[in-house]
């Protein structure tokens, strides 16, 4: 039966009470779909319906609207309660999520009011399934719905042209069986979208003319090839009007396809040759070279040895003319389930496992284990030999002083330092200046001062001039410093009991003085040494009555514990200050470190601060630019200065990890004068005037005055309106993405307030000419961009690594992500043993790293069990970031070992399952150590620098999250997150995993999901039970045990907040949840982590609310949490059953005889180690005593009254209150011939505990006769075994 072809209504006309109706369908994936309708009132009212028929763990709706009161561009989120719906939570301040409830239909809906004010034009959203971190867009871009007016006609075309009435997977793989048809033709990505809407109309056409949509599918997933239904059935129906050309042309050598690894190498020997101009693409032009060769008669081999190539795949029959790829490719049924396309600035395809790169080289993990430091050379009994530094001791004293208004300490390099001091008795009273210095040299200071809010240099009135001073020019005067004797300020003491020579300048000024501050340089008296605030002045603000601000840089200075901190906080309160003062101060802070300036601190904290505050001004959260100006090659220069590479080179293990981790927050720096040269260059070429009230002009004026990073996304945006024809709305979708809003562009020094101007005379030469730029902005801003990178590291780059730097490049977005991660890794590994010392291959080593985490995120989520390939190349990124790898290179050793059914996401047996589950348990703690060992050294301190630094404080909580999240151990637990619970069922192995180990005791409440109540207060403490965690929420206050069914990784923010908190949380791999008894709500049970036992407590408790509530009894087993002992049984359950083993009838046996039912599990594990343990390992003889020989002891007649008083214990234990039946139940199954009685019991025994009663069998089976013959065989066995 025939199916009609299905067009979506674009719009229905509203009813004139309603007013303008709008009705959407969008295909989402697997033949779901999402409808959006919209109705709008006479009074403007907007009513925003959703339903989908996607079915998800926990649907989220991830939106925002344009247009609306007071709207600047971007997505606007309504602010008013009633156009949030219920559940609706604010996303990092770009968009709103609300939560999807399910209707009486089953189907997922939503109801979104907008009324007033908040009625707007435009929604753009996307679907997110919370469950799974699985995201629904548009392919790429968000779903956008017009609010107020029908859709355009172009809009509407643009729609039907991809198919909106087919299903996707449909239109994809009849483009691959067409593609396939056509002997898989190179094609640019205009020609290939060209042909899928050729097979989209091909389909539509068919579907008009009568035929099935189950035909097609057939097709599609080569049931019926392409080939014979073309004739059969294309042909003669469509009598060819929809014959794609493409399909009609023989392949000729022009479009036979070429291996993909052969173009790589050759596009890469192209971009070297041309330069490396950022951001080429040079594939095209590779092919093109290659066809000339092969045209020409040569073979494959001749031009892979001209490119010094040597791929496995020549010796292979069909090597020269289909690739690698092409061979292995399933066809598009058999392939993995793909997941969605992600939008992250470049083309994405859609991603699979792939095929493993073949001959990747053998390396033997434990050969990357780093050196580990050396020993602290001053041990705890030595630290009073330690020099301490004398301005310590003035800066006390003047900290106490009341009269302290402003105080700081420079460093003059070296040892010694000079300390600023201004003081004020009262506001009326004189205001004295102190500069004192512990230099050795007979030093001059070069002095003069400054306006209120101004940065001039100007000469100080003779009134305020001390003795001996002079002039110096126009506008400086310069006084000696004279030694200081004063014995209240000046007496400081050295180790030996001498006195410190101390240098001093006074300056005193009037109390209405009008002066805003004092600026000053210091020089030797020979004048061989200057010395400087980094590359700037010293400053020295003076208080006035005209100043209603403090001098004094909040007491948050003053209250960090170190004098690192205490330098970092005051220096962001400098009134001007740009990203070119804090990269300097930066560096001079790193080069004291490296003398060991700040003795207070170890060199691994101390680069850890560094980095906190310097990630704190790479995420926006710190100004670039405040009331100063700086150039762009000034900028460049500071960036230059910043050290890091010398810090890695000078440290060891975990130092010279953070040291790396600061190149992430500084852009690479170079020739930043070409930023403010080429865009005036580009305005003459093109013609654009330098006149004010145009966006370029102003851009221009920014980039001229104060370049920052945020001129990366601008020009990105830019480039994407040209792009667009002039669409404003691509343009401020760029910039939102980036977090720039359009307060933030107007809030500049050098404002950007107006919208770009369209050219389209000029819009094809300046998207060439932005393009460049882009790359110009990206070398100097963006350190981690791999193209950029890799231009600037050039012939640095070793040449074992080139060919794997090749292929990552030419795959960036590739569907391939295993082959991809393994390049990039192998790449990494090449660049390793280079890196010290070599700032540019350190940057290209982390834009690797930042490919690896992009590649991974998009294919770990969709790889199911196959996520296995990922572990070897993410373990192997792993240990090259890590400062201290030991154990993680050890991980890696032990996964390599691993049968290839389990590293590759096959089927495996129950051995193997053990030993992976053995091995990713290693892995799991080894990263929980490294999530941990972060935690520590930067939570507290990224807390009191963002509380000083007064940041948000959603981003100051979450900052060390972050750190660990956004680094290569993220990945790794996202895979074993994947792969665990199958390894687990197929080890036969328990259910239970604990992610963070804490005994606790708490009120046990049952929730739906976590982010239900993730805001709420509990007044007792609360064990929850969770059927749903993502991951992403927050653990109530008051929560001490969270319980679930669901996965989250090890480095989720939940999983790490457990840890930090002290909170215990483990997770249920079973099927069935580990909540199915809602009795157990409202107990207070005691939960143990060693066995995951809720133990049930019969007293009653008080609850607001409740006057009295009776526990239950709950258990929860590590070994199973879906039936039995798993489960949450009722109180009246059966409890715990234990089959008792019978004796096999022998006293002792020996490894041969070590079976299921005779001996337990260790000793069944030592016997299957003989035969497999290497020579130098020796395996321990061993005998045992069988199951079952107590039971059968007590049957001898000698024995007897202590099995009778066995089984009377055992009566007055089964007979106690249920309250302890735990206990009771764990002894109810008894030992043969013990418990058997125990209906009753006595009257008498209601006061006893059990634990008392267990402690009589204890004592009373001490007293069993051993029989005589158990001696003999004893004897006789470990004689044998060679015991």
């Amino acid at each position: 039966m025939s199916r009609p072809l299905r067009i979506p209504v674009r719009a229905v006309a509203a009813p004139a009470e309603t007013g303008y109706v709008v009705d959407k369908t969008f295909p989402l994936r697997n033949g779901t779909t999402v409808r959006i309708s919209v109705q709008q009132s006479g009074a403007g009212d907007q009513v925003v319906r959703m339903l989908t028929d996607l079915q998800g763990g926990r649907l989220l709706l991830h939106w925002g609207v344009e247009g609306g009161k007071d709207y600047k561009g971007g997505w606007r989120l309504p602010q008013s309660s009633g156009s949030r719906p219920d559940g609706t939570v604010q996303y990092k301040d770009r968009a709103l999520q609300s939560p999807i409830r399910t209707n009486k239909d089953g189907k997922g809906e939503l109801l979104i009011k907008l009324p007033g004010d908040e009625a707007s034009d435009v929604l753009n959203f996307v679907l997110k399934d919370d469950a799974t971190n699985t995201w629904y867009d548009c392919n790429g871009s968000n779903f956008k719905v017009s609010l107020r007016s029908t859709p355009s006609l172009d809009e509407a075309d643009a729609l039907s042209s991809r198919g909106d009435a087919l299903p996707k997977e449909l239109c994809d793989k009849w483009a691959w069986v067409r593609w396939d048809f056509a002997s898989r033709p190179q094609r640019s990505p205009e020609a290939a979208n060209e042909e899928h809407s050729i097979g989209v109309l091909e389909m539509k056409s068919l579907l008009l003319k009568g035929r099935s949509m189950d035909e097609l599918w057939s097709v599609a997933n080569g049931q019926w090839k392409y080939a014979e239904y073309r004739k059969a059935v294309i042909k003669p129906t469509l009598d060819g009007a929809a014959t794609p050309q493409a399909a009609q042309r023989p392949p000729t050598p022009s479009t036979a396809a070429l291996p993909d690894d052969l173009v790589n190498v050759q596009a890469y020997v192209l971009w070297e040759q041309d330069g490396r101009k950022d951001g080429a693409d040079y594939s095209d032009a590779a092919r093109s070279t290659l066809r000339a060769q092969l045209d020409s008669g040569k073979g494959l081999e001749e031009v892979c040895a001209a490119l010094k190539f040597k791929p496995d795949w020549l010796s292979g029959p069909a090597s020269a003319s289909v690739s690698p790829q092409q061979q292995q490719q399933p066809p598009p049924q058999q392939q993995q389930q793909q997941q969605p396309e992600v939008l992250v600035g470049r083309k994405q395809q859609k991603a699979e496992v792939g095929v493993s790169l073949p001959s990747l080289p053998t390396r033997n993990a434990l050969d990357m284990i780093k050196e580990r430091p050396n020993p602290p050379p001053v041990l705890s009994a030595d630290k009073a030999l330690v020099p301490v530094r004398p301005m310590e001791f003035l800066v006390q004293r003047f900290a106490v002083d009341p009269a302290t208004k402003w105080r700081r300490v420079f460093s003059l390099g070296g040892k010694s330092e000079m300390l600023a001091v201004v003081r004020q008795e009262s506001r009326t009273s004189p205001i004295r200046m102190d500069l004192l210095t512990d230099n050795a040299a007979d030093m001059i200071l070069h002095w003069g001062v400054q306006p209120p809010a101004s940065r001039d240099w100007l000469m100080a009135d003779q009134g305020l001039w001390p003795g001996n001073t002079r002039t110096a020019g126009h506008i400086a005067c310069e006084t000696p410093f004279g030694s200081c004797s004063d014995p209240e300020e000046c007496d400081v003491e050295d180790l030996g009991g001498g006195k410190v020579p101390l240098q001093r300048v006074t300056i005193t000024l009037p109390a209405d003085h009008t002066l805003g501050a004092l600026c000053f340089v210091m020089h030797s008296a020979d004048s061989t040494m200057w010395y400087k605030d980094g590359s700037n002045n010293f400053t020295v603000p003076l208080p006035s009555p005209h100043r209603a601000d403090s001098l004094e840089p909040s007491s948050s200075a003053s209250a960090m514990k170190d004098e690192l901190s205490r330098e970092i906080v005051s220096a962001e309160q400098t009134s001007a200050w740009t990203l070119m003062h804090r990269f300097n101060k930066a560096a001079d802070l790193l080069q004291g470190v490296m003398d060991g300036r700040f003795e207070g601190v170890g060199m691994t904290d101390a680069y850890a601060r560094i980095y906190v505050w310097l990630r704190y001004s790479s995420t926006r959260h710190l100004t670039w630019q405040r009331s100063y100006n700086t150039q762009p090659r000034i900028l460049s220069a500071a960036q230059d200065r910043l050290t890091v590479t010398q810090a890695y080179s000078r440290s060891k293990g975990e130092a010279a990890e953070w040291a790396r981790a600061m190149l992430t927050t500084v852009g690479r720096g170079g020739d930043g004068q070409r930023i403010r040269d080429e865009i005036l260059n580009i305005m003459h070429r093109n013609h654009i005037s330098e006149v004010k009230g145009i966006w370029m002009e102003e851009w221009h004026q920014k980039l001229h005055n104060n370049t920052t990073p945020d001129d990366v996304p601008i020009c990105q945006a830019y480039l994407a309106f040209l792009e667009s024809r002039g669409n404003n709305g691509a343009y401020w979708r760029v910039l939102t993405d980036a977090g720039l809003s359009r307060e933030r562009l107007e809030g500049f020094d050098r404002a950007i307030t107006k919208e770009p101007d369209y050219y389209a005379d000029k819009r094809d030469a300046l998207i060439r000419e932005f393009n460049n730029y882009l790359g110009i902005l990206k070398a100097v801003h963006s350190g981690a961009d791999l193209q950029a990178s890799a231009a600037a590291a050039g012939n640095r780059i070793p040449g074992a690594a080139r060919g794997y730097l090749a292929y990552v490049m030419s795959n960036l977005g590739s569907s391939q992500v295993l082959p991809f991660l393994e390049a990039a890794v192998e790449a990494r590994t090449e660049l390793a043993p280079f890196l010290a010392g070599n700032r540019e291959l350190m940057y290209l080593d982390l834009s690797l790293e930042d490919e690896i985490r992009r590649a991974s995120e998009r294919g770990v989520g969709s790889a199911g069990f196959g996520a296995a390939a990922f572990m070897k190349p993410l373990l192997q990124n792993l240990c090259l970031s890590l400062g201290d790898n030991e154990e993680l290179c050890y991980c890696l050793a032990a996964w390599g070992e691993l049968s290839p059914s389990v590293r590759n996401g096959g089927r495996v047996d129950k051995e193997e399952a053990l030993l992976a589950v053995a091995v990713l348990n290693r892995v799991r703690r080894a990263i929980s150590t490294v999530s941990d060992s972060i935690m520590s050294r930067i939570g507290e301190v990224s807390v009191s620098y963002g509380q000083s630094f007064q940041v948000e404080n959603w981003a100051v909580q979450l900052f060390a999250e972050e750190v660990v999240r956004g680094g290569p151990a993220f990945a790794v637990s996202l895979a074993i997150s994947n792969i665990e619970p199958g390894l687990r069922n197929a080890a036969a192995l328990g259910a239970w995993q604990v992610i963070s180990p804490v005994t606790v005791t708490g009120v046990v409440e049952i929730v739906k999901g976590l982010h239900e109540v993730q805001d709420k207060v509990y007044d007792v403490p609360t064990v929850l039970l969770a059927e749903q965690v993502t991951g992403e929420e927050e653990i109530p206050e008051g929560v001490v045990a969270l319980i679930t069914p669901d996965a989250p990784d090890v480095l989720s923010h939940v999983s790490v907040r457990a840890r930090n908190m002290k909170v215990l949380f483990a997770t249920c791999h079973d099927e069935a949840p580990p909540v199915r008894d809602q009795g157990a709500q409202g107990q207070e049970p005691d939960v143990h982590h060693h066995s995951l036992r809720v133990r049930q407590q019969r007293h009653p408790m008080r609850r607001t609310g409740v006057a009295e509530a009776q526990a239950a009894c709950v258990s929860l087993s590590r070994r199973s949490c879906g039936s039995g002992a798993g489960a949450l049984p009722s109180p009246q359950g059966p409890g715990i059953k234990i089959e008792v083993p019978q004796w096999c009838g022998k006293w002792v046996v020996g490894m041969d005889a070590y079976a299921d039912g005779v001996v337990g599990g260790k000793s069944k594990n030592l016997a299957l180690l003989r035969g497999k343990l290497p020579d130098w390992i020796r395996l321990p003889p061993s005998i045992t005593l069988p199951f079952g020989c107590f039971e059968q002891a007590l049957e001898e007649a000698s024995n007897a009254h202590i099995k009778q008083g066995l089984r009377d214990l055992v009566s007055r234990l089964t007979a106690k209150p249920h309250a302890e039946g735990g206990d009771a139940h764990s002894s109810g199954g008894g030992s043969g011939g013990v418990g058997g009685g125990g209906g009753g019991g006595s009257g008498g025994a209601g006061h006893e505990s059990a634990a008392s009663i267990l402690a009589e069998c204890r004592k009373l089976a001490m007293g069993v006769t051993v029989p005589a013959n158990v001696r003999g065989d004893l004897t006789a066995m470990m004689k044998a075994a060679g015991v």
